[in-house]
């Protein structure tokens, strides 16, 4: 993903879902490696711990989305 690709991401969903997006694969990533390496594993350690900062983050970020329902393809 370029930069480009990563700005028009976050221009689309974000700043916060983006972030929330991120901490999310990275708690899958840190679970995986748990089912696979077990709880001592290092990387377990470095998913976990970025998905907790992130989500850390998170609280602190000011969204950057204006919600407009009239672009609601659902209609909810």
């Amino acid at each position: 993903m370029t930069q480009d690709e990563l700005e028009a991401l976050v221009d689309e969903l974000g700043l916060v879902s983006v972030v929330s997006l991120l901490a999310t694969i990275c708690h899958d990533k840190a679970q995986q490696t748990l089912r696979l390496e077990g709880k001592g594993a290092t990387l377990y350690t470095a998913w976990n711990k970025n998905a907790f900062l992130l989500r850390r983050l998170m609280t602190q970020l000011r969204p950057t989305y204006r919600y407009d329902p009239s672009l609601n393809p659902y209609g909810d």
